[in-house]
């Protein structure tokens, strides 16, 4: 049963890589990398959020977090803000440059994604991403 799991977790492993892989190659041109697309996008579609927000939703710690926001302010494609109602928190928008950034970067990604998952119905990812939550679930 070992070498069972194991081939499990080392074809994940690999897949997961090689999803990675793919989509920094898709986005190439675009000087984004997949971790700073992440972050942009989940900022665009929640934000103004703060890096603690920020770091729960995309799931990376706040160190890696802060290092990305901070290529993000130096691309200008986000923008930190006061909170007006507490002057220690800072929440994180995206620039009107970041805008236009994602409304590029949108369609390659879901481009990339139909590619990599061709001839698989809503069904089956439905399923996958089922699987992929219970896993997660048990790790945690």
């Amino acid at each position: 049963m070992r070498e069972y799991y194991d081939g499990i977790s080392f074809a994940t492993t690999l897949t997961g890589k090689k999803m990675h892989l793919f989509l920094a190659r898709y986005i190439a041109d675009y000087d984004v990398t997949p971790e700073q697309w992440s972050v942009l996008n989940v900022i665009q579609l929640q934000g103004p959020l703060t890096q603690k927000k920020i770091a729960e939703l995309v799931e990376k710690d706040t160190p890696t977090v802060n290092r990305i926001i901070d290529v993000l302010l130096r691309k200008e494609l986000v923008r930190r803000e006061l909170s007006e109602t507490d002057r220690r928190k800072t929440f994180l928008s995206v620039t009107e440059k970041g805008d236009t950034e994602v409304a590029a970067l949108r369609p390659v990604i879901e481009k990339a994604c139909a590619q990599m998952f061709a001839g698989l119905n809503e069904e089956q990812l439905e399923q996958y991403m089922a699987l992929l939550s219970h896993i997660t679930k048990n790790i945690e």
